[in-house]
């Protein structure tokens, strides 16, 4: 029977952190190193791109030979080179032990390193190295990948998800599965051609979702809608529309387009030019202030309706993409509010222990977020009571996988619960608030520190939904950053 080897390296870097990912921050936290049947234990029936490679084998009919796979958490700085390269030789050196037959990788497509703008590209120029020209690449990645010319070089197909919140990783993970198997198979011979127009995203403007609530649906879910449909047609193998990272200060950075078919060159470019003349025609549609408001008017307009909950997305500080979970955006304007009916979480170590320390019970006097530095808001002074403790684990009930918040505390002021964790948290499930029995469709006012990922949940039950122009790392408006590096002439940083 064929042997696959299966691994990967994820991480999405935002180049304006500050802070830098260290290889400690792959080993604790959220952050995960898997080797051999290790990968199997940690992803077999779950809903990741991992649990997708394993559940193909069997349904594609291949051997798995599980290598190396490493992710870090919610900590997003630029990786230290000498993480990238302990990180790579690992699954380069189990990748050389497999001997397979293929080759399945889940890379994230945003990772960036001291050394390297593009890595995904030096994992997949050196992974060819090793197996040869004969041994497919099949590479699945995130949909805000920066996808490079580079990465079609050296690898067979690319596959990138096609929803935002992620909630088809799985279907990738098969997917990549059982494309990597028709090749095999000999039933196909990829060509690929990309596309790279010339749009630089903010993070907060991809949402691509299928819900009520997104009633005027934004030009990346157009753009996915078309990928989908001509994935239906004839000689079509694979169609991906990534969003990209822009908050990646590189040259790859921004949206990139891969039609991969089957055997045919000239159909694969058709469709790549289609898809790229779209966007461009709808590259207005990504600008900020079609979607933000002012932490104000946002505070303003939620208090006035009368039936919730109304989601405020943090949009600054949005904890997967970089932000260090303890802006104070939304924070200061509740307390503004005199502490409405509400919750929110903020990472604040200090507070957490205080409280800790304090009792359930205790009333207490405490400087709550705004610590990390000067670009994510004020310590806010926060008067209250410690209604509950908790050492913050739960399980995330889409990926099955285990979350730690660390010492977690939750402090009641007027009628808002105030929730400090000791680590960052994802917050794109109603889980951690329901781990400290907060449920966020009982609540009026729920701010989460997401920027797009918080819809697939809260859109079941959310009244309404505003998307808060907080200051921060992972703010949408990309023409607030300083770049370097971005390929230029690029919309919206320039006239186009």
């Amino acid at each position: 029977m064929m042997k696959v080897a299966i691994g990967g390296m994820v991480h999405e870097s935002n180049t304006f952190n500050v802070r830098r990912t260290e290889l400690e921050a792959f080993k604790t936290g959220f952050g995960l190193i898997a080797s051999d049947k290790d990968i199997l234990r940690h992803f077999q029936n779950t809903g990741t791109v991992l649990g997708g490679f394993i559940a193909s084998a069997s349904e594609y009919g291949f051997d798995l030979v599980p290598t190396f796979y490493a992710q870090a958490g919610l900590d997003t700085g630029t990786v230290s080179q000498e993480a990238f390269d302990y990180l790579e030789k690992k699954l380069l050196d189990s990748i050389s032990s497999a001997s397979a037959d293929g080759v399945l990788l889940h890379l994230h497509g945003a990772m960036v390193t001291e050394g390297y703008d593009d890595p995904e590209a030096e994992v997949l120029k050196k992974t060819r190295q090793i197996v040869g020209d004969k041994v497919p690449i099949v590479l699945v990645h995130d949909l805000h990948a920066n996808i490079s010319e580079s990465w079609l070089k050296h690898s067979d197909v690319i596959i990138g998800y096609k929803t935002s919140p992620h909630i088809d990783e799985f279907e990738r993970g098969v997917e990549g599965g059982k494309v990597i198997s028709r090749i095999l198979r000999g039933h196909v011979k990829p060509s690929m051609a990309i596309r790279k127009p010339p749009i630089l995203i903010g993070g907060g403007l991809m949402t691509v979702v299928d819900q009520p609530l997104a009633m005027v649906k934004p030009p990346l879910y157009r753009l996915v809608s078309l990928a989908r449909r001509m994935e239906q047609e004839k000689g079509v193998v694979n169609v991906t529309v990534a969003g990209g990272f822009g908050h990646a200060d590189v040259p790859r950075a921004g949206m990139g387009i891969v039609v991969t078919t089957n055997n045919d060159q000239r159909l694969a470019e058709e469709k790549a030019s289609e898809l790229e003349k779209l966007a461009w025609s709808l590259r207005g549609g990504f600008l900020p202030d079609q979607v933000l408001v002012s932490p104000e008017a946002a505070m303003k307009e939620a208090l006035a309706v009368k039936e919730g909950p109304v989601i405020l997305a943090d949009e600054g500080d949005n904890a997967a993409g970089g932000g260090p979970a303890d802006g104070t955006g939304i924070l200061s304007e509740l307390r503004n509010a005199n502490w409405p009916d509400a919750a929110l979480i903020i990472r604040d170590p200090q507070a957490a222990r205080e409280a800790s320390l304090a009792g359930i019970g205790m009333e207490l006097s405490l400087t709550v977020g705004g610590k990390s530095d000067d670009l994510h808001g004020s310590p806010v002074e926060v008067k209250g009571t410690v209604k509950m403790l908790s050492d913050g684990t739960y399980l995330d009930p889409r990926q099955k996988t285990i979350t730690r918040m660390g010492v977690t505390a939750v402090i009641r002021s007027g009628e808002t619960d105030l929730i400090t964790t000791s680590h960052m948290v994802e917050q794109a499930e109603p889980a951690p608030f329901l781990s400290v029995a907060i449920d966020p469709s009982r609540k009026k006012i729920i701010a989460v520190k997401s920027a797009h990922a918080f819809r697939h949940a809260y859109e079941k039950f959310a009244k309404l939904i505003l998307e808060v122009d907080t200051p921060g790392i992972t703010s949408p408006n990309v023409s607030w950053f300083n770049y370097r590096k971005v390929k230029r002439p690029i919309y919206p940083l320039d006239p186009m």
